[in-house]
């Protein structure tokens, strides 16, 4: 089947642009041809990492524009809420309750250094001169670049939890679909969903506002760990477990894996994610 380019159909359909109907000469039409496609065995998912915090006015409206591109691109793109910076200090009344900070978060928002807050990194790469950008309409044309991008490798995490000890057991496959280069790093995340906790909207305060992807921990370190460079078809396996506080839900908790460069902006490769709790459904 003749694809028509994801770029041209993505900004159209994400847009909302409609245009007239035209007369279209027959040598400019496209013709759909009846031969499926056959299904591919991997595709490359995207890494959003947003910068934000429950005292930001702007960021209930970063977290939806994150959801709506989740939603257009149903399974290939992976969120993880940062709370860092001044938005995200626990002070105050209304805010004191939770303290959704991490020390890997806090070194992150140093080390990335956004100049606002929402801000978003796309497979930490740079688009425009920036890593982590504030212009949300941005957010969307970068990840259509990084879902062209061809995938090196699949990354397939499984979990088993126990919930007397409340540990959850982490396996991580990793697969090379071509020569993996050498010096990158496997990062394994911990995420929550669903938590309800005060959140600033422009000028008002939501007290029931609903928090999704939040960081809760970096399992294997702030920067991971050396992930082993493996030749075309061969794989690997690591294993991790992680003790989930009593105050985290472990049913409304993910296992973030993804692979990415091991120095400079640390430019993630792939990415996958799986429930804490077997057939737990993804928010």
């Amino acid at each position: 089947m003749k694809r028509i380019p994801l770029y041209i159909i993505a900004t159209t359909l994400f847009a909302g642009i409609f245009t007239a109907c035209d007369v279209i000469g027959e040598n400019d039409r496209y013709i759909m041809e009846t031969t499926p496609e056959p299904p591919t065995t991997a595709v490359k998912r995207v890494l959003i990492e947003e910068f934000t915090g429950r005292k930001c006015p702007n960021c209930p409206t970063g977290a939806q524009t994150i959801a709506d591109i989740q939603a257009y691109y149903e399974g290939r793109v992976i969120a993880v809420a940062i709370h860092a910076g001044m938005y995200a200090m626990p002070t105050g009344s209304a805010f004191s309750d939770m303290d959704f900070r991490t020390e890997a978060g806090n070194t992150y928002n140093e080390t990335y250094s956004p100049q606002g807050y929402p801000a978003a990194m796309v497979d930490r790469k740079t688009f425009d001169g920036v890593v982590a950008s504030t212009i949300r309409d941005k957010w969307m044309t970068s990840v259509i670049a990084e879902l062209a991008e061809e995938p090196i490798m699949e990354i397939i995490p499984t979990c088993s939890y126990d919930e007397t000890s409340r540990t959850a057991t982490i396996t991580t496959t990793i697969e090379a679909l071509q020569n993996m280069p050498a010096n990158l790093n496997l990062q394994i995340y911990l995420t929550e969903s669903g938590i309800v906790a005060a959140q600033m909207n422009g000028s008002e305060l939501i007290y029931d506002y609903v928090h999704n992807h939040v960081l809760r921990t970096a399992v294997n370190g702030t920067w991971g760990e050396s992930l082993t460079s493996l030749p075309q078809g061969e794989t690997t396996t690591y294993s991790h477990t992680v003790t989930l506080p009593a105050e985290w839900n472990a049913d409304n908790c993910h296992i973030v894996a993804f692979a990415c460069e091991g120095s400079g902006n640390r430019v993630v490769l792939q990415c996958n994610e799986c429930p804490v709790i077997p057939d737990q459904t993804l928010e």
